[in-house]
């Protein structure tokens, strides 16, 4: 029982809880929501959870971005009560820019490395450490966006 849950713990620690932070410092940045650190740590935490969660539902792959799209609506809406319209076309976005990421880096990282995918996912440690690439991404790109959007305020 413990083999099967400390490889899970790790995921969360080292790839679920930075994704999910980055992902949701871009979703305000996209809203144009203010960066308060209670409502981000919260939305952050509660979609690492939800991400541990879906990873082990019986589902079709792909069913499970669909859901988190939804949780992070959800949550975002919950803590921010910004714009609903907003929320669901930052997390579109958000979604969009992950997925692009990935798909540049991946292929050739995985070709330069010589492990497969099945190898990547088995491992905690490998999984956090692709999911580096586009996390570094996510946060960039949000600090830029939060910066632009600093600058035409003029603030």
């Amino acid at each position: 029982m413990a083999q099967k849950i400390l490889p899970e713990i790790i995921a969360l620690l080292l790839q679920d809880i930075p994704e999910s932070l980055v992902m949701t410092l871009l979703i305000f940045s996209l809203a144009k929501i203010r960066y308060e650190a209670k409502p981000i740590f919260c939305i952050a935490s509660m979609m690492a959870l939800t991400n541990l969660i879906v990873r082990h539902l019986p589902i079709a792959f792909g069913v499970h971005t669909v859901i988190l799209i939804f949780a992070f609506v959800i949550n975002t809406r919950l803590f921010t009560r910004a714009q609903l319209s907003k929320i669901f076309l930052s997390v579109l976005l958000t979604t969009a820019f992950l997925v692009a990421a990935e798909m540049v880096y991946t292929t050739p990282l995985f070709n330069w490395t010589g492990i497969t995918y099945e190898e990547c996912f088995a491992d905690p440690f490998l999984r956090a450490a692709f999911a580096l690439p586009g996390e570094v991404f996510i946060l960039l790109l949000a600090l830029g966006i939060r910066h632009y959007n600093f600058k035409k305020r003029g603030l």
